[in-house]
């Protein structure tokens, strides 16, 4: 396999945009910088090669310790796998002792951070925003599910054609390595049992932690989003079925798990209000997108 170069470009809003091309260093316009890392402008930037560029998203918050080691694990995972790829970790606005710094991070993770709290809907959008890749992942922080999911989501949305892939925690063949708390089992049934009962019926688990999405389709779903906080996932099913985007669910193995950011007595009550909200929004045409009801046209009668 040839060798991938990496090729970092500073974008004109001082963005930092990554992406790969499979290339021979010493082409005219590029500039050598070190073990084949190229400095180009924008003008210059091309993709060759049957290689796409995947894209991971890490929100977190307040939990510094823990996420600079997932981040070291997670890089050297997908630097194992031979393919181009960019990790973006979106600190919700951390205390201050809590703040990661970028010379923390290994060199293909990419640190944005905002300066007020937030939520983790935000923190999820503004990476998915940012991020350049074909295909788009986010995960949790603690990276809880077999790292595997990834390839397989990045094969299905690269090689397959798909568009949203989907972890879904009571698909029959997703298992687990540890065992939840009683207290988070009822709470996070009795919150599927409101999402079913008044929003989307027919998914059972809007609240795992890993989905992937396209690159077409996330430049032109998340720019719709209206949700900050722990229910943008909800917003996300919503929206998808309203548009009749196809959802492939795949099942996941929980590896870890580490104390829940999500306090159900402290967020329940906003979190119910922003799940019965969504349908509001949509009938008041908050959602309404050309490119969304172009995106994938399914009128077979034409």
């Amino acid at each position: 396999m040839k060798d991938l170069f990496k090729i970092v470009i500073y974008h004109k809003h001082n963005r930092l945009k990554a992406i790969y091309q499979e290339r021979l260093p010493g082409l005219p316009g590029f500039q050598t910088i070190n073990k084949g890392k190229l400095l180009l402008t924008e003008n210059s930037i091309k993709r060759t090669g049957s290689y796409k560029l995947l894209s991971i998203i890490v929100p977190t918050y307040n939990d510094r310790t823990k996420t600079l080691s997932r981040m070291i694990i997670l890089d050297n995972y997908l630097e194992n796998k031979k393919i181009p790829y960019e990790i973006f970790l979106v600190d919700d606005g951390s205390r201050e002792q809590d703040r990661i710094h970028q010379s923390e991070l290994p060199e293909s993770v990419k640190l944005l951070q905002l300066k007020v709290n937030k939520g983790k809907g935000a923190a999820v959008k503004t990476g998915m925003i940012q991020a350049n890749g074909d295909c788009r992942i986010f995960t949790d922080t603690d990276l809880p599910y077999d790292l595997s999911a990834i390839m397989y989501a990045y094969h299905l949305i690269i090689e397959k054609n798909l568009d949203f892939v989907a972890g879904d925690r009571t698909l029959f063949h997703s298992c687990y390595d540890v065992k939840l708390p009683w207290i988070r089992k009822i709470a996070s049934k009795f919150f599927s049992k409101i999402i079913t009962l008044f929003v989307i019926g027919g998914i059972f688990d809007s609240q795992c932690g890993f989905k992937a999405f396209s690159g077409s389709l996330a430049e032109i779903l998340f720019p719709l989003l209206r949700v900050n906080g722990f229910a943008f996932d909800v917003e996300i099913y919503y929206l998808l079925l309203k548009y009749n985007i196809l959802i492939q669910r795949i099942p996941v193995k929980l590896c870890t798990q580490e104390d829940s950011t999500v306090n159900f007595i402290r967020h329940g009550p906003g979190m119910i209000q922003d799940i019965l909200l969504i349908p509001v929004r949509w009938y008041k045409k908050k959602y309404f997108s050309e490119q969304m009801i172009s995106f994938k046209k399914n009128i077979y009668w034409e």
